[in-house]
């Protein structure tokens, strides 16, 4: 069965629970996986589209045979893979704990994973990745009839999501900026705040994806119709910052102009400003 197969979620036997920061770590385990015929449900990949993720995630754990869990640092910070090993540890699912780095379970990590079955590895080690695999196997309580083989030649790491990073979307998202940045620029040389806090407004939902998109928020794969609504309202939002531009491109020539023949008395500003505006 070709890995790159996809598994009908009711017919998983291993649900993958994984830090976004590991993901590429994540993929490769579950590739190992399936090319050995241990179909995985992992997010997003197994979430269909309109699906609440965290029922979906509740529906996969409660199913699934057994829960392999990429252990690291960025795990252990995670609420969302600490909140999956508790589900998993209250359905008495086996939990294997592949340990990626040399950190060490603290607080609630640590009490799930006391007596859970701990595997150090290397990621990049096949030797490594077919360790992982017989474990499964073993936790599975299912033999297999042939050798376990890994093979990565024909791996692609892109593979786990559809919605794993784009340069070219990341640039064409980050082309409004240079839009938004004109308010601040229009509302310091034309000592107008309220511009400057107009334009710090439309940036938010910008801001917010590439929170999202650098994992500097690590739920791009939990929340990702969240980061769709904020791209959407960076869209719209840019829009209606294209269209207050130009209602507000005059008085900022104005404002400029009047500037220049002005020095800091603002009763002088002030006067020639309005005669300004009326002609």
């Amino acid at each position: 069965m070709s890995p790159e197969k996809s598994f009908d979620d009711d017919k998983h036997k291993v649900f993958i629970s994984y830090s976004t920061r590991n993901s590429e770590v994540a993929n490769k385990i579950r590739y190992a996986l399936e090319q050995n015929g241990l179909p995985c449900w992992i997010a997003p990949r197994n979430i269909p589209p309109g699906t609440v993720y965290i029922d979906a995630i509740a529906d996969a754990i409660r199913s699934t045979k057994i829960v392999v869990l990429i252990y690291s640092e960025f795990s252990q910070a995670s609420k969302y893979v600490n909140n999956e090993i508790n589900m998993a540890y209250s359905h008495n699912k086996p939990l294997l704990s592949v340990n990626i780095d040399d950190s060490l379970p603290k607080e609630d990590m640590e009490y799930f994973l006391k007596v859970t079955q701990w595997l150090p590895i290397d990621p990049d080690s096949n030797d490594d990745l077919k360790e992982v695999v017989e474990n499964a196997f073993e936790l599975c309580k299912q033999k297999k009839d042939t050798p376990v083989t890994v093979d990565l030649s024909n791996y692609n790491q892109k593979d786990l999501s559809s919605h794993k990073k784009d340069i070219i979307s990341l640039v064409l998202l980050a082309i409004p900026v240079l839009y938004w940045a004109s308010f601040f620029y229009m509302g310091i040389v034309a000592t107008k705040k309220l511009w400057v806090l107009m334009g710090l407004l439309y940036a938010i939902p910008l801001l917010m994806c590439f929170a999202f998109y650098f994992e500097i928020i690590d739920l791009l794969f939990l929340y990702y119709p969240i980061f769709v609504l904020f791209v959407v309202l960076a869209l719209i939002f840019w829009i209606i910052a294209v269209i207050h531009g130009l209602v507000i491109r005059n008085e900022f020539l104005t404002r400029k102009s009047v500037l220049r023949f002005t020095s800091s008395n603002d009763e002088i500003f002030s006067y020639l400003y309005d005669e300004y505006i009326r002609l």
